[in-house]
């Protein structure tokens, strides 16, 4: 189950960040600072965008998740639209539905920026850098925005993931209707996606090899999870116009959340996505003719966020089941974890003599270590309970695990 999670994590994370093979363009057909439409190939100004846009009611702005500038140019059209229409409302993908509460209580005032994170289960659900977003929902709250969360929680994708949208019962697919199928583009989109991580890279995958199935299966959960989110919203409030920051892959040439919010009969929409200077010109239509989004906003360049060299213990965690600390599910070789002499089944239940709930818990903990300091760490081993330091070296090599 930790590989196919594993596996599947890989494309899962690609998939929603909109990444994918792609060339520097030497040809900008998008100026940096303009507005530019797929449709009739030519700039469009910011009166213009905001005039087609005041009568939707839903407006889908894409990003790649860990790109500065994808967040600031979604916080300027946020600014603009609020600034011409009183029922704005903001949804996340980063959020799924049982954090409601807290993204209630965060626009109220009633908590503060820290326990908002740690509530919200930041750290173990979206896991992006926090400060990318913390704009966004600043402007929420200064402005008393309502804020959505549109997605569900990881423990339903990974039911999904290894058990298959169809195996699973009516009554246990949290409200989750009658989906649309994925078009023919949309699967071969998930299919370059797929192959692109895969072993082997020149074949084509099908719906026949479960891996690919069960990754389709996924991609399309999230799309109607979102859609179904975003509808209801629309139907509980009344004359309000949302407004969705969702990665660009759910978005772009209306595949993902837009086929799903068709299927709701929501129609009155519009995809706005950020357009990098590394992105060619014949991304802008797909081989049908396709518009990759209603309107791109041409970027200067592509500064994506690198995780800062910090401290990574080198294990794979997880919830322990019963609720008993964090479960570790494999020790990386040459890792500080191993040297420590941290093993593959520990169940760690105290860190820096706090005690262990949640793998978010842990993250902090270790996040907040200075180079050259000691974590000293309780964990349970079979029936034995040992106490074991582990020690961060002045120099740390680039991150991969926690």
């Amino acid at each position: 189950m930790m590989i196919k999670r594993l596996f599947l994590s890989v494309f899962l994370a690609a998939f929603a960040s909109g990444c994918a093979a792609q060339t520097v363009s030497t040809n900008r057909c998008v100026e940096a600072g303009t507005w530019y439409d797929p449709v009739t190939m030519a700039p469009v100004s910011t009166p213009q965008i905001l005039d087609r846009l005041k009568d939707l009611d839903v407006v889908l702005l894409g990003e790649t998740h860990t790109t500065n500038d994808h967040h600031r140019w979604q916080l300027q059209v946020m600014s603009q639209l609020y600034a011409a229409h009183s029922g704005l409302v903001l949804g996340f993908e980063a959020f799924p539905r049982s954090v409601q509460p807290v993204l209630d209580k965060w626009v109220a005032g009633d908590l503060s920026e820290a326990d908002f994170l740690k509530l919200s289960n930041w750290e173990t659900v979206w896991k992006f850098d926090a400060q990318l977003y913390m704009p966004l929902f600043h402007f929420a709250r200064l402005n008393q925005v309502p804020m959505i969360a549109l997605n569900v929680d990881r423990t339903f994708i990974h039911k999904v993931s290894k058990q298959g949208w169809n195996a699973i019962p009516q009554n246990e697919r949290l409200g989750l209707g009658k989906r649309a199928a994925p078009s023919k583009d949309y699967l071969n989109m998930l299919g370059q996606i797929y192959a692109l991580h895969g072993k082997d890279k020149k074949a084509a995958p099908t719906v026949d090899d479960p891996r690919f199935s069960s990754f389709v299966d996924v991609q399309v959960t999230w799309d109607q999870a979102m859609a179904q989110a975003i509808a209801s919203t629309l139907n509980a409030k009344k004359n309000s116009k949302m407004i969705a920051i969702v990665g660009r892959g759910h978005l772009e040439f209306n595949y993902g959340v837009p086929h799903q919010l068709a299927a709701l009969g929501v129609n009155k929409l519009a995809v706005l996505s950020p357009w990098d200077i590394e992105r060619p010109c014949s991304d802008l239509k797909n081989k049908r003719g396709q518009k990759v989004a209603d309107a791109v906003f041409g970027l200067s360049e592509n500064q994506d966020v690198q995780p800062s060299p910090g401290p990574k213990l080198g294990i794979m965690i997880e919830n322990d089941k019963d609720g008993g600390g964090v479960r570790i599910g494999d020790v990386l070789e040459k890792s500080i974890a191993q040297t420590s002499g941290l093993l593959k089944g520990d169940l760690l239940t105290m860190a820096a003599s706090q005690p262990l709930k949640t793998t978010g818990d842990l993250i902090a903990i270790v996040k907040a270590m200075a180079p050259g300091t000691w974590l000293p760490l309780t964990l349970k081993r079979g029936t034995q309970t040992l106490d074991i330091v582990a020690h961060f070296p002045v120099t740390f090599k680039k991150p991969q695990h926690p």
